[in-house]
């Protein structure tokens, strides 16, 4: 039985890569909301300040936000793996917690708690994703334009569903 114990020491492969993920994903993020604002000074062949530099830069910073969305996705994903997984000591976790004052939102105490976690997570990106797609529309409206706006529905109602389930 101890072996297979220590076995949960592979869950913090996962909970390496992914907060490594999680930093890619923020300098990703960080550069591109760089690259937006010197879009909107006309640094990349736009007149400054037009009406399509600033188009243009929204798209930008609307793309940042997602990355750094997926960047948070994945660090409370590693959170919620460690305290799951590698953690022995579940009450000394708890404390460690506690003196740090994590959020609330953060504190993952199962796995349905993290699967929650990020369904709501995934559903922000997906409606950032959504509102990138409108802002870049170049022509007419197809059907496949509602695929996502009824994922995010779907994901939604997905979520509500479990939490409701893990409530009783």
């Amino acid at each position: 039985m101890t072996t297979i114990f220590k076995l949960r020491w592979l869950a913090a492969v996962a909970v390496l890569f992914s907060a490594v993920g999680a930093a890619i994903m923020f300098i990703i993020g960080s550069v591109t909301t760089i690259k937006s604002v010197g879009v909107y000074f006309g640094l990349y062949g736009l007149d400054a300040f037009s009406s399509n530099a600033a188009l243009k830069a929204s798209v930008e910073l609307i793309a940042a936000l997602d990355q750094f969305l997926l960047g948070l996705v994945l660090l409370v994903f590693a959170y919620g793996v460690f305290g799951l997984f590698v953690v022995a000591d579940q009450e000394k976790w708890d404390s460690v917690q506690s003196d740090i004052r994590a959020p609330d939102w953060l504190k993952v105490t199962s796995v349905t708690d993290l699967k929650i976690k990020l369904l709501e997570v995934i559903t922000v990106l997906l409606a950032v994703l959504f509102l990138k797609g409108i802002l870049t529309i170049t022509g007419g409206n197809e059907w496949t334009d509602l695929v996502i706006p009824i994922a995010v529905v779907l994901f939604g109602a997905t979520t509500w569903l479990i939490k409701s389930a893990h409530r009783h």
